[in-house]
């Protein structure tokens, strides 16, 4: 598996999205030069002064969650835990035996209260139209608008995967450091796709795998890149990525639904109820969602979808 170094020299700007653009750190881009730059042609990149503007930015550590949410009650992988009891033992973990992961938790559900900490959403990561009451929202019934990860040393994502829907995702770093691996599209065929779960690889251990069982994934190539606290990854819809805790992290992790990936969502969409033996609803349902892309848009040009808050879906 080829890694590539984040830091190395950019290339030009426009180009493609391509396994072999390297991942960069950028400050200061307009949101008219971001959408040109990287969605558009759904190309990866670290934006280091994206949260700048969040009340939360600069002093998200463990202790400001022990002092303000400690004795907060948290269910990770079926056992339930005071916030603070959760921290400690992240803080205890290390890579040779490390504590649960992911400890997620959506915030509009279980940290409401923090919704203001995060707030104003990136201007970058609008429009967004999850929450538009033409869209179907029984469709998102599954994914967590925000969410906030908690992790310790040598903490993996458990699966290789892209996020569902081809949703675009964006992941600010709160504290300490994450190392994604991600892998461009087209390489599907190298990553044995679970055919029950499209947007999962069927790998076992996929940071540590089996290339005799997985032979094919000898020849998939990746970059590695380090998200550090302050700093936020656009990934665009379709990147597969993992990612592990380097130290002890704070994360927080949205989606996009944008008029870029309004044709992958629907294409998904539809093949997620063909998948489930609905084949005249998915008909149906993407008939209604393709003609609705185009009035999204026309509304989008004057303004819609660009006033989006957390918890309204």
């Amino acid at each position: 598996m080829n890694t590539i170094d984040a830091n190395a020299a950019a290339s030009p700007v426009g180009m493609s999205a391509d396994v072999d653009t390297p991942v960069e750190r950028i400050a200061g881009i307009g949101v008219a030069q971001f959408i040109a730059t990287y969605r558009v042609p759904r190309r990866p990149v670290i934006l280091t002064d994206a949260a700048r503007a969040w009340p939360l930015y600069g002093h998200c550590t463990p202790d400001y969650f022990r002092t303000h949410y400690g004795d907060h009650r948290v269910r990770v992988r079926g056992k339930d835990y005071r916030l603070a009891e959760l921290i400690d033992l992240l803080a205890a973990s290390t890579v040779d035996k490390p504590g649960p992961y992911p400890c997620k938790f959506e915030v509009a559900k279980d940290f409401r209260e923090l919704l203001p900490q995060v707030t104003p959403r990136f201007a970058y990561s609008l429009p967004d139209r999850q929450a538009h009451p033409l869209v179907p929202q029984k469709l998102f019934q599954y994914v967590n608008n925000l969410e906030i990860f908690f992790g310790g040393p040598g903490g993996e994502f458990p699966y290789l995967h892209y996020d569902v829907m081809r949703l675009h995702a964006w992941i600010t770093q709160l504290h300490g450091d994450k190392e994604f691996t991600v892998y461009a599209p087209g390489q599907e065929h190298l990553l044995y796709i679970n055919p029950d779960m499209p947007w999962q690889s069927s790998i076992r251990d996929h940071h540590h795998p089996d290339f005799e069982r997985y032979p094919l994934f000898r020849q998939a190539r990746a970059q590695k890149v380090v998200v550090r606290a302050g700093e936020t990854l656009f990934l665009p819809c379709g990147w597969w990525h993992t990612a592990r805790s380097l130290n002890q992290t704070i994360s927080v992790a949205f989606d996009q639904l944008g008029p870029d990936n309004w044709r992958d969502f629907v294409g998904d969409v539809v093949d997620e109820r063909r998948r489930l033996g609905s084949p005249i609803k998915a008909l149906a349902l993407g008939l209604y969602l393709r003609v609705l892309g185009p009035v999204l848009g026309l509304a989008e040009r004057f303004g819609s979808n660009r006033g989006v808050q957390w918890g309204q879906r």
